[in-house]
């Protein structure tokens, strides 16, 4: 299954506390991701989930993601 390639390549890549991401479940196709806030911008302290759903056409379609934390940004809409 390439999701879970995907899903041991994130951890294995993971250089720090920046992203983790997690299955919800035994669900290949849903993870719940986690961002922390960058050091040395207004974000620095921050935690941020992402619900992450991959479709069953994945790699052709992309995963459809969406904040659950509440978080403004010019490019991230209600």
């Amino acid at each position: 299954m390439k999701e879970l390639k995907e899903l041991q390549d994130a951890r294995k890549n993971n250089k720090g506390p920046t992203v983790e991401a997690n299955m919800v479940g035994n669900d290949i196709r849903h993870w719940k991701g986690t961002i922390f806030g960058p050091s040395d911008t207004p974000y620095h302290g921050g935690t941020f989930i992402v619900d992450i759903e991959i479709p069953n056409e994945y790699p052709f379609k992309p995963p459809k993601m969406k904040f659950d934390t509440k978080i403004w940004h010019p490019n991230i809409s209600s």
